[in-house]
């Protein structure tokens, strides 16, 4: 066993994910009754001698892998790690797979040749993104954005773009209803005003008897015609004002909707300026049963941020409907769903 090499691969796993696999594997830590969040960085090197002096229970953790990196949606398992060359583990590391995963499972096997190609992956990735050690690169990828935060980014400006050109291509459609609402409404006007002279041209040359009779026809034929002319007028303007209330519902594509527990994310940080709600987890309490709530035709519950007792606490009308998402890539693909029906 080479020590040096998976003391520097404890020292890469992130702090939670530690905790879990000391708790995992029920190894005791000399001085700590329980490790959390606070005190694991300050017992960082105690830990690691814990762990090498459990060696056995570190390989058959590594041995049994079977986890799904970040930006996969495909499990994927020690043997899977080891069957792969240098360039493929550097894109599973770059899917998101930490790299004590990756190192865990070559080196936890029984082959020298998986000990070989974990030596060989890291002078790779080390040349690769030009640091010393494997903390160097952990430190600055952590500093960096990931893809799936970079494909959040690149989706919040196709958002943008989309809802932008909907608003100039709205504002255009709206001038020009307006424009043509005040025209059939003149129309309608001068229709109706003709009507009426008609109807008392009508009523003056029955009173002058039935000298012209001819003209009577073609004063009768010219109202009809008019008549027509007026009800096309006024079922055009009742279709504009119809679209006109399409576009509007259209421009409060998420006004409808409540969002409970805020992610604060860059995503619904910019559609709260198009209308969508977001309510604070904190804040849940004061508004769980008031008209506010009732305003909204759809509720959407967090539940990787809204507490259980809280959700109980919120009442909705029959007239509601309620969604529960478990985790930010489901709102996420939802709101894109909804940009893009």
């Amino acid at each position: 066993m080479d020590k040096e090499i998976w003391k520097e691969i404890i020292g890469i796993i992130p702090d939670t994910e530690l905790i879990v696999i000391i708790k995992n594997l029920n190894i005791k830590i000399k001085g700590f009754r329980e490790l959390n969040a606070k005190n694991i960085s300050t017992s960082k090197k105690i830990v690691t001698v814990q762990l090498i002096n459990n060696f056995e229970k570190i390989i058959k953790y590594y041995n049994k892998l079977n986890i799904k990196p970040l930006n996969s949606d495909k499990q994927i398992s020690s043997e899977d790690i080891r069957g792969v060359g240098k360039e493929r583990l550097i894109t599973l590391y770059e899917d998101g797979l930490n790299l004590h995963f990756i190192f865990g499972a070559l080196l936890s096997s029984e082959k020298t040749e998986h000990h070989n190609i974990a030596k060989d992956f890291k002078v790779l990735i080390l040349n690769k993104y030009k640091k010393n050690n494997l903390a160097d690169i952990e430190m600055s990828n952590a500093n960096e954005p990931s893809g799936n935060a970079q494909n959040f980014k690149v989706n919040v400006k196709k958002i943008e773009k989309k809802l932008d050109e909907y608003k100039k291509k709205n504002q255009a459609i709206t001038k020009e209803l307006n424009t043509l609402s005040k025209k059939y409404k003149e129309d309608i006007r001068v229709l109706t005003e003709s009507n009426n002279v008609l109807k008392k041209e009508l009523k003056i040359e029955k009173e002058k008897s039935k000298k012209s009779e001819k003209k009577i026809l073609e004063i009768n034929s010219e109202l009809l015609l008019y008549n027509k002319q007026l009800k096309e007028a006024q079922e055009l303007l009742s279709n504009t004002n119809e679209v006109a209330s399409s576009i509007e519902e259209a421009q409060n594509l998420f006004s409808e909707i409540l969002i409970l527990g805020d992610p604060q994310n860059e995503i619904t940080d910019n559609l709260k300026k198009k209308g969508l709600n977001v309510v604070n987890t904190r804040d849940i309490l004061q508004i769980s049963n008031t008209d506010f709530i009732k305003s909204f035709r759809e509720i959407w519950i967090l539940s990787f941020l809204v507490p259980a007792q809280y959700k109980r606490s919120i009442k909705i009308e029959k007239n509601q409907s309620i969604n529960d998402f478990k985790d930010f890539k489901v709102l996420r693909e939802e709101l894109e769903r909804r940009m893009n029906k």
